[in-house]
């Protein structure tokens, strides 16, 4: 049998090997390096080289070799012209973000009519409208109807999907990327989440980001919006759904299979012991949504709620929540009734999320946000008396663009990664 020796060829490979770890490691360093100051132009424009380099501890040598790969790449522009100073020295060229770099495109996939937003780079919305789509639309029909509305978005403003960095989507249920597959409940079924970012991607070749919108708007609320001061929050959205963002540490947190924050499915007892003992469960979604809400109208609602409804010309078998907001905005005892004990019931299922996460801010969202001058009091009574450590209940600041900007903020980690591992790849 020959024996092998640890001799020159062995010591050889020993090398390369070495050397191989080295390039990885200074790669990986370099695109930690150029990530780290893009995110710093990006939130200090107009900042020195010199500024950067004291605030982020980078030596000189490495911040001019990393600041020259980010102005190679465009995404980086320099400001200023160097002037002389009264005190004889000269003023800092300065660096800025290059917000048209390229464009982002941001659709919100709700129950109703999806929103279609074109934004830069730096979150500043340059069109925005919304798509009317039946809910008895086919799949085809609607897959048709947003690439089309991406198409005018595109050309409405000169631009081409070349210009495109990204198209992130924000939509109901839990959608894994790597197999394509996508979980929702009945009233989303229309939609082949699979499929449709396929022929997005194939259609403007470019990167297609899919979130829960749940989650989206929570990262909205918290890089923009209320929760701008908080490290750890949850983001509750009441209406269509019932669903919660999750904040932990600063980053967004899905859990092991990314649904963590499905509550609508949490079990509601409200004192039916005799079905719970069969294990016969409510559960808060159907307790809590707009359609529990309509079922809750159509079969307890008093005549003088029927009549109120009436002079809308509406049934309540036929109402909209838009019906139902109208006739709440009048005063009707009933509804307003309707409306305090859906706040019992997120009030509770808030309080339970605040003992079990000790978060330190809760952001109340959604299509229930109408309501939270009377919801809000309930909402935070039981959070303040029932939780171990109570927080604020507080409404969303940005409304109905909380998903919006929170695909935007997803949207630039994605890009900013990308850019900065261009040519830094690990081997």
């Amino acid at each position: 049998m020959k024996k092998f020796v640890q001799g020159t060829n062995y010591n050889l490979f020993e090398r390369i090997v070495m050397n191989i770890k080295q390039t990885v490691d200074q790669t990986h360093i370099r695109s930690i390096n150029q990530r780290v100051i893009l995110d710093k132009i990006c939130s200090d424009e107009p900042i020195s080289r010199a500024e950067l380099a004291r605030e982020l501890f980078i030596s000189k040598s490495a911040m001019t070799e990393n600041i020259a790969a980010l102005l190679n790449r465009g995404i980086i522009q320099e400001f200023g012209e160097g002037v002389s100073m009264s005190s004889g020295g000269r003023k800092p060229i300065l660096l800025k973000f290059n917000k048209t770099y390229q464009y982002m495109i941001a659709i919100e996939l709700n129950f109703e009519d999806p929103i279609f937003v074109l934004a830069n780079l730096g979150g500043e919305i340059i069109n925005k409208f919304t798509v009317n789509i039946s809910n008895d639309s086919p799949y085809a029909t609607r897959l048709e109807l947003v690439l089309n509305a991406v198409r005018l978005l595109l050309s409405s403003n000169n631009l081409t999907s070349g210009d495109l960095a990204i198209i992130a989507i924000s939509c109901p249920g839990i959608y894994d990327p790597v197999n394509r597959t996508f979980f929702a409940n009945s009233n989303f079924a229309n939609w082949n989440m699979g499929d449709f970012s396929r022929q997005m991607e194939e259609c403007f070749g470019t990167s297609v980001l899919v979130v829960n919108d749940v989650n989206a708007a929570a990262v909205g609320e918290f890089t923009s919006g209320a929760g701008k001061n908080s490290r750890d929050l949850v983001y509750v959205s009441g209406g269509l759904g019932l669903g919660a963002g999750i904040i932990l540490n600063g980053e967004l947190y899905g859990g092991s299979a990314n649904c963590a924050g499905e509550i609508a499915n949490e079990i509601t007892i409200q004192n039916e012991m005799a079905r719970a003992r069969g294990m016969s469960f409510n559960n808060l979604g159907g307790s809590a949504n707009i359609h529990g809400l309509t079922d809750r109208i159509c079969a307890q609602a008093p005549q003088s709620t029927r009549d109120a409804f009436a002079a809308l010309g509406k049934s309540p078998e036929k109402i909209g929540f838009k019906d139902i907001i109208r006739v709440w905005r009048d005063g009707d005892p009933f509804l307003k009734e309707c409306v305090d004990d859906i706040a019992v019931i997120i009030g509770g299922s808030i309080s339970n999320i605040v003992c079990l996460l000790n978060c330190d801010l809760v952001i109340f969202g959604g299509e229930y946000t109408v309501f939270h001058a009377q919801m809000l009091p309930i909402i935070n009574r039981i959070v303040r008396e029932n939780a171990f450590a109570p927080v604020q209940v507080i409404p969303a600041l940005l409304e109905k663009n909380s998903g919006i900007y929170g695909l935007f903020a997803l949207s630039k980690e994605v890009i900013f990664d990308r850019l900065c591992n261009q040519g830094h790849e690990r081997i």
